[in-house]
């Protein structure tokens, strides 16, 4: 059984993590690796995009319904509320679940045991979580969501009521060794905004932030505000900034080209996927 997935992230956020799954898997030729910090949709739609995945999560209703909908969709499932045991897990199934009611249960161990490609920070303990990745996790393509906790916007429980996360946050988005880009899905209380396509309006304006350091590969490839990147491998090198002369030369004497129409050298073989 496959559903139709849409994680609780800004729109505009999932359209660039969609076009990302497109290329960058094969590019780095492995299988991307996972660590989500609140399970939910998004737990599903990284599964279906072929990630193997570590949610860590606090609600036994949440736990409860990842477990049925992920083993209906074929993945296999191991939950446990122990360190240890996620950690020896992980290789083993699709999807791992560890129960934790805060940071402290789990510590760093968790950012230590591999280098993780994604990093979501959507759960429990967002103050230390954030905090941990900024030391833990620079090599991680960072999901940050909820980003509206860094202004007064809406409820105080996700501002004022949260001073110390809410620099913790600020001080994350400012950094500039961080790349960053930033959606946001605007307010649709009392129909005054745009629904999304299942006709669902966000009850405060929400944002979701993609992150990445600056060496990381993405930022060689300079990635797009819809997830695609702006140069082929060669350029990642400016490799690929030969001259039209060199790249297509043309006999004038012959009146033709001095290469085949289409040479294998311009084929940037790429496999077209709808998926």
């Amino acid at each position: 059984m496959f559903l139709r997935i849409t994680p609780w992230i800004a729109d505009a956020s999932i359209h660039f993590l969609n076009n990302l799954f497109k290329w960058y898997p094969d590019l780095i030729k492995q299988k991307l690796s996972v660590l989500e910090w609140g399970g939910g949709n998004s737990t599903i739609y990284f599964l279906q995009k072929k990630c193997q995945v570590l949610t860590i999560e606090s609600d036994d209703a949440f736990i409860s319904d990842l477990c049925l909908l992920a083993e209906k969709s074929g993945f296999s499932v191991k939950v446990t509320n122990n360190i240890k045991q996620a950690m020896a897990a992980y290789e083993h199934f699709d999807l791992t679940i560890l129960k934790a009611q805060d940071y402290s249960e789990i510590g760093d161990i968790i950012f230590e045991f591999k280098a993780w490609s994604i990093v979501v920070n959507d759960g429990i303990s967002r103050k230390q979580v954030i905090e941990a990745i900024s030391a833990k996790a620079t090599q991680a393509i960072v999901v940050l969501d909820n980003g509206e906790y860094c202004a007064n916007w809406g409820r105080l429980a996700r501002s004022s009521g949260k001073t110390e996360t809410v620099r913790a946050f600020r001080k994350f988005i400012r950094n500039p060794s961080w790349q960053k880009v930033l959606f946001e899905q605007s307010e649709g209380r009392c129909g005054h905004g745009s629904a999304d396509h299942t006709g669902w309006e966000s009850p405060n304006r929400q944002i979701t932030g993609i992150h990445w350091q600056q060496d990381h590969l993405l930022s060689t490839l300079m990635v797009t505000q819809i997830g695609l990147p702006l140069v082929n491998l060669a350029g990642e090198d400016d490799e690929d900034l030969n001259s039209v002369e060199e790249r297509c030369p043309f006999d004038w004497e012959e009146n033709k080209w001095a290469i085949e129409e289409y040479p294998e050298t311009l084929d940037l073989k790429l496999t077209r996927r709808f998926d």
